[in-house]
């Protein structure tokens, strides 16, 4: 029998490094593959987020013109019955335009958005002319007043009917037949007027600021990673992240359109009303815009200035496409942080083994993170399905707008789930969890759909009644919550008997300022439990009730 031949230290570092790169490469190749899927997971977790936020902030925007557009025909409509216009047109009394002229002024200064408050009369002679004046309202005297009748804005509103609407084209303005400088975007909305006969008389008309509607887009663009982009039914740019490609309609050049740019993004808009895609330039998201109702009529041109014609068109051909745009480069520097991320893991890994399971978990951790996040900005209570207290805030901002600009009021109710804290701690949290949904749908059974009903969190709900008529109406619906708890509620644990305690604050009666108002309501909250419990306040000691049990 031979000796068996001894290994070489060579021999034996050469096994071992042949073994450590088989390990090495095996557990490099299914650390990476764990990278790679997390990678790819985030990256198209991130970008299906990007998606959804650019159609939420195209959605809030269109809203935005929908407001702007409601409360300009408001004024409108305002402004063609106005009581001393009525009288005028009925009596041709002269010393009445003073009067309306005096209205336009107070008008002018609180809106600060119309560049001009006219109205003409039946020859297109202008009778009252209130100009904003840079923030000083002037009310232009009786020799400087111009007739307007061969103007295209006069021709086209002086031919619809009682409360139709005119709407001009949105464009530049033009003074003695050039192009305003600097730019002053603008459009003009009137609507005839007619005496007590049903004879029409003229029209009135309001110069709105094109740059408050555009002003207003830039302000919501901040809740997107899009550039926003405003475009007429033509595919011209009225508003452009690059300035110099807007109004080129203005200037007959054809180039400074989506189409010219990219033509498959405009050929995709073309298509239908809203939608989502990519082209070789970017991702768009967009919204068709249309400002008129279907009483409402317009005008396609101003006249043979700038290449336009004129004639009227039905409302659902005059619209906007409203665009948020985000760049191939801009999605391309979102994914490229993600992959020198990732790709910085992968390197640490396969040079130190030992720590890839941390920075595995560590990917985990952050991709968990990011949902979470995600989470914490759903607007509504995982539980009862309610509004939570972020929207609850954002609705309570909302109704109270509306109620400054319309002069209506609301109530505001604090509610206060009595003897939960005895549910929880005897039939436990689960039945607790039961209640709270049952008592949820209690106020939403006994609300109106356009009432706000949200859970603030624990057992404090809240609920907005708008469009307040009365006080009697708000402490009817205190009431009613409070009677739908006098019998025992049915939980799979046993039945329950408990109360509300509710306090009532009134807007603007009691504050206009919110969060006094909420001050308000909870203080009167606590005053319905100091006086016995499952009844109602109102904030103030003037005015109080409730029901026993």
């Amino acid at each position: 029998m031979g000796i068996e031949r001894q290994k070489t230290p060579t021999s034996v570092m050469r096994a071992s490094v042949q073994l450590f790169l088989v390990i090495f490469m095996l557990t490099g190749a299914i650390l990476s593959g764990v990278i790679m899927a997390f990678y790819r997971t985030e990256t198209s977790t991130r970008i299906e987020s990007l998606k959804k936020q650019e159609q939420f902030a195209v959605t809030l925007q269109g809203a935005a013109i929908s407001d702007i557009f409601t409360a300009i025909t408001g004024d409108l409509l305002f402004f063609s019955r106005q009581n001393e216009l009525s009288a005028y047109l009925n009596t041709g009394n002269v010393t009445l335009l003073e009067t309306i002229g005096a209205e336009y002024l107070v008008a002018s200064e609180r809106k600060r958005i119309y560049d001009q408050i006219r109205f003409l009369d039946n020859d297109g002679m202008e009778r009252v002319r209130v100009n904003y004046n840079q923030g000083k309202p002037l009310l232009v005297p009786g020799p400087k007043l111009q007739s307007k009748k061969n103007r295209y804005y006069f021709e086209d509103c002086y031919k619809l009917g009682k409360d139709e609407i005119f709407i001009s084209p949105f464009d530049l303005n033009i003074e003695q037949d050039k192009i305003e400088q600097p730019f002053k975007p603008m459009l003009r909305l009137g609507t005839p007027v007619f005496d007590t006969a049903n004879r029409k008389r003229g029209i009135v008309l309001v110069n709105y600021y094109g740059n408050d509607l555009l002003d207003r887009l830039l302000t919501s663009e901040q809740v997107s990673e899009g550039k926003t982009m405003l475009l007429n039914s033509e595919g011209y740019w009225l508003l452009s992240p690059n300035p110099e490609q807007t109004w080129g309609f203005m200037f007959r050049d054809s180039e400074r359109t989506l189409a010219a740019v990219d033509p498959a993004a405009w050929k995709q808009i073309l298509l239908s009303d809203s939608g989502q895609f990519e082209t070789a330039q970017g991702l768009y998201t967009f919204l068709t815009i249309s400002p008129l109702t279907a009483a409402f009529r317009s005008s396609t041109g101003s006249g043979e200035a700038f290449g336009r014609s004129t004639g009227d068109i039905k409302h659902d051909a005059y619209h906007w496409r409203l665009v948020s745009f985000v760049s191939t480069e801009d999605l391309a520097t979102m994914v490229d942080l993600f992959r020198v991320k990732y790709f910085s893991v992968g390197a640490g890994i396969f040079l130190l083994i030992a720590t890839g399971a941390w920075i595995t978990a560590f990917a985990v951790s952050k991709r968990r993170l990011y949902q979470a996040q995600l989470q914490a900005l759903a607007l509504f209570d995982s539980l009862t399905g309610l509004p939570n207290r972020t929207l609850f805030f954002d609705r309570l901002a909302m109704t109270a707008a509306h109620s400054r600009r319309y002069q209506t009021r609301f109530g505001l109710l604090y509610i206060d789930l009595d003897g939960f804290k005895q549910v929880n701690d005897t039939l436990g949290h689960a039945a607790g969890d039961q209640l709270l949904k049952v008592f949820g749908n209690i106020l939403l059974d006994n609300c109106r759909k356009s009432d706000t009903v949200a859970r603030l969190g624990g057992d404090e709900f809240a609920v907005i009644f708008t469009e307040l008529d009365s006080t009697a109406a708000v402490e009817a619906l205190a009431e009613r919550i409070i009677l739908a708890l006098h019998n025992p509620i049915e939980l799979t644990a046993g039945p329950v008997t408990v109360g509300a305690s509710i306090g009532i604050a009134l807007f603007p009666a009691d504050s206009d300022d919110l969060e006094q108002l909420v001050r308000c309501a909870d203080r009167a909250m606590y005053c319905a439990k100091h006086q016995g419990k499952n009844r109602y306040c109102l904030d103030g000691a003037q005015s109080q009730g409730g029901i026993m049990t």
